[in-house]
């Protein structure tokens, strides 16, 4: 299990608070006959704050970013 919070940052690393934070819990299980079940369960501070950072591709990115995960495990 992994948990992560997860905001936004400025170029020098600075925490940018006008955007939403979210709480991302990460589960990792075996599957039977081999590989693994990957669970993200991402939790918003409020419906707008959800609505927000859809607004702002969040759901894109995420696609894309779990579409490089075999790549990445295979390297």
């Amino acid at each position: 299990l992994l948990l992560v919070k997860d905001g936004f940052a400025d170029a020098e690393g600075n925490p940018n608070f006008d955007l939403p934070t979210t709480l991302m819990r990460v589960g990792i299980d075996d599957r039977d006959g081999g590989g693994v079940h990957v669970t993200v369960l991402s939790t918003f501070p409020s419906r707008e704050a959800l609505e927000q950072m859809i607004d702002m591709g969040m759901e894109e990115g995420l696609k894309g970013a779990m579409g490089q995960i075999d790549a990445i495990l295979a390297e």
